[in-house]
């Protein structure tokens, strides 16, 4: 039941940190593909990996830092509902490709290269 609280309060907290994050960078930029959500998941992904690399073994530490508030920053269904915007609000399939690439490749990537640093 712990872990299930844990996995709560995290989840809370990285949502908070990333709708601050997308925000901040909502407000701040101009351009046509949104860049809050791929750096909240690439950087979340990046110490997802690094968390797995060092084999979390303590249930509760792993529920509420990488389940809960790393899950909690990363985001699919955000990501989901902006691919959604770019193809059917903007009809612009070129930057839905780039969009989609940029998301799922450096994500990957971030998560590998945080797993095999450790």
């Amino acid at each position: 039941m712990i872990n299930v609280l844990l996995v709560m309060l995290g989840g809370g907290i990285g949502a908070v940190i990333r709708a601050a994050i997308t925000n901040i960078c909502n407000a701040k930029s101009n351009y046509i593909i949104p860049i809050g959500t791929p750096i909240v998941n690439i950087v979340g992904s990046m110490l997802i990996g690094l968390f797995m690399g060092m084999a979390l073994h303590v249930t509760w530490l792993n529920a509420f830092l990488v389940v809960g508030i790393l899950g909690g920053l990363t985001t699919f269904s955000t990501l989901s509902s902006e691919l959604v915007q770019l193809l059917t609000i903007e009809k612009n399939i070129k930057y839905f490709i780039i969009y989609s690439i940029l998301q799922y490749g450096t994500s990957f990537l971030a998560c590998f290269l945080g797993y095999i640093l450790i």
